[in-house]
């Protein structure tokens, strides 16, 4: 079998205030342990306020991780068509998506796509074809290009060049268009991948046959499962930059100026290096004036961006004023877009004293319309030994404490008990096991086999979690990561991008996002990159945050606040919504909320206590 690799280019414009495209490809290794390499093409558009950049790099993350943990019992195509089901599912509103999804695995392509405003182009010189059905597969062949793109990106760019029977240079392509998606003035709907297959034997090869080899769900093709996994070389990111196009120029002429053969070969290499000294001068000049014009725009931005917050923020806090009388609850919303634009205005310039002035008078109303509800707790479960952490498995209760695991049924309040590792730490149930942190060890106990099995050993962690079969755990510098392999587990490394110092009360939640508490902050985390997150409308300063709790179901944050004893509520981008009070959060061990949001469980001590949200 002739191996191939694959020759991966990409190219978006910037995202506007109501749409934007993102072109994303990754290397993936599925349940089976096989790799392959998915190339992703996601345009939303009639956004109204969200942050796009962010929706688009979640949804190529939801679906990856689901095509990563899919069960491959139904082939590969059913694994892909999982992924695109969960990215459907992951925008409501009015938020519109279309996308399209090419995963190359073995010698076959798998292909989605949803949307009208996304074309899939295959090319095998001279040969052109459209694909135009929603999902399918079909094989590779080495000399293909496979063009994913939006509509806007294809009023722009001529295929035909791609129809020539001629070696195909990517680089020099995706640099000239660089230039011409520069020019435009609105970039939001322009994307577009391109990926060459290439042969390893014989470099630059061509399919002998044409792209009619690509078919629907009905001819769609499996892989040969015996096959080995081809190699596929990882993808480099296309900068848009204008410049590298004029130097492409450049270079050009001196190479033709290089090749001439005629005339007094002196006179030749005078006017050569007088020439290169002139475009030398040129181009100081050009870059000079390039910075200098560059500069001059920024600051005007950044002063139109600054006066537009503080005037938005103004605006804000007067209508606010018109209806705290009135209308509290309401004169708060207003109050925290308030606070939000003019944290943004002070981001840019946190020396005005307007802005500083306006940014106290905002916080002193937020905190007259402050909203505090006292809890009524109830036991829910009452043990004998104190409880660390629990988790809610259906119309189970899972909890955790010395060297016991407690199955409490939700109807009848009693309890099975499993023998689980002694000194558990901390503990997190998922998929019928319980996960626990003893020591410098972790341990999976299958629930229903009552069986325990080592996952791994760490040292120093104080808080563990598990999403989608992933066991994360916090350290003192880092998350560490390990991940379900054939016959156990192994440790993939640090999640974190970066080290960043934890504290021993920091706690983990994960919703396809990753949260951590630390001190009075909160952190938010996107494969291990560490993502804006603020939160608005929240007075004072002394707030030490502990257990937090959020799943994908939620749309909020539930945070222990351990030094006024209290349960914050804040949105997932950041608004402080409400607060519950009561002594029993300052001595919470850990914190479950409901999937539908209207009950809290608590466990404290020896018990665990319900309650209900307002």
């Amino acid at each position: 079998m002739v191996e191939f690799s694959l020759k991966i280019e990409k190219i978006a414009g910037l995202a506007g205030e109501k749409s934007a495209c993102g072109v994303f490809t990754k290397r993936l290794t599925l349940s089976d342990g096989t790799l392959g390499v998915i190339v992703s093409l996601v345009l939303v558009t009639d956004g109204n306020g969200e942050d796009l950049q962010t929706v688009l790099r979640d949804i190529f993350e939801l679906s990856t991780k689901k095509l990563e943990s899919a069960n491959l019992e139904e082939g590969i195509l059913g694994a892909v068509r999982l992924a695109e089901e969960a990215t459907k599912e992951y925008v409501s509103g009015d938020l519109k998506i279309h996308f399209a999804q090419l995963f190359f695995y073995k010698d076959v392509c798998y292909i989605t796509r949803n949307g009208e405003k996304i074309k899939i182009l295959v090319f095998d010189p001279p040969k052109q074809a459209e694909i135009s059905f929603e999902s399918g597969s079909g094989p590779i062949k080495m000399g293909q290009i496979y063009l994913v793109a939006t509509e806007k990106f294809l009023s722009l760019f001529d295929v035909g060049v791609f129809t020539k029977e001629a070696q195909i240079d990517l680089e020099e392509i995706i640099d000239g268009l660089a230039t011409e998606v520069s020019s435009e003035d609105d970039q939001s709907q322009i994307g577009a991948g391109f990926v060459l297959v290439k042969s390893e034997e014989e470099e630059g090869s061509k399919g002998s046959e044409g792209t009619e080899g690509i078919e629907g769900p009905e001819g769609s093709k499996e892989p040969n499962e015996t096959e080995d996994s081809e190699t596929v070389e990882r993808p480099q990111r296309r900068v848009l930059n204008p410049m590298l196009f004029v130097l492409r120029v450049i270079r050009r002429v001196f190479l033709e100026i290089k090749s001439l053969k005629r005339g007094d070969i002196r006179a030749i290499l005078t006017l050569k290096r007088n020439i290169m000294i002139v475009a030398f001068v040129i181009i100081l000049v050009l870059v000079v004036s390039a910075i200098f014009t560059l500069k001059q725009r920024n600051e005007r931005e950044k002063m139109a961006r600054f006066n537009a917050y503080l005037g938005q923020a103004s605006s804000k806090f007067t209508e606010g004023l018109a209806v705290i009388e009135l209308n509290k609850s309401r004169a708060r919303e207003i109050l925290t877009e308030a606070d939000k634009q003019i944290k943004l205005a002070l981001e840019i310039n946190k020396n005005d004293e307007k802005a500083q002035g306006l940014e106290g008078d905002i916080l002193a109303k937020l905190k007259e319309t402050e909203t505090t509800a006292s809890v009524s707790f109830q036991t829910f479960y009452e043990g004998s030994e104190p409880i660390n952490s629990f988790s809610i498995l259906g119309k189970r209760v899972v909890a955790i404490g010395g060297n016991k695991i407690l199955v409490i049924d939700t109807s009848e309040k009693k309890a099975d008990e499993i023998e689980g590792p002694e000194n558990a730490v901390k503990g997190f149930a998922y998929s019928d096991s319980a996960f626990v942190l003893a020591g410098d060890k972790i341990f999976k106990v299958d629930l229903i086999k009552e069986k325990s099995e080592e996952v791994g050993q760490i040292e120093n962690a104080y808080d563990l979690c598990v999403f989608l079969g992933n066991v994360y755990l916090v350290t003192g510098d880092q998350i560490a990561k390990f991940v379900p392999v054939e016959g156990g587990y192994s440790r993939s490394g640090d999640y974190l991008n970066e080290k960043m110092d934890m504290s021993t009360d920091s706690r983990l939640a994960i919703d396809g996002l990753v949260w951590l508490t630390k001190g009075d902050k909160i952190f938010k985390f996107l494969r291990g990159a560490r993502q804006d997150f603020e939160i608005s409308g929240l007075t004072g300063a002394n707030f030490e945050f502990g257990e937090i709790y959020t799943n994908a179901n939620l749309d909020s944050l539930y945070v222990v606040d351990r030094a006024n004893s209290a349960l914050l509520v804040i949105s997932k981008d950041g608004v402080y919504q409400k607060a519950y009070q009561s002594a029993e959060f300052g001595k919470a061990s850990d914190l479950v909320i409901s999937d539908d949001g209207t009950k809290m469980y608590l466990s404290v001590d020896s018990k665990i206590l319900e309650a209900a949200l307002e």
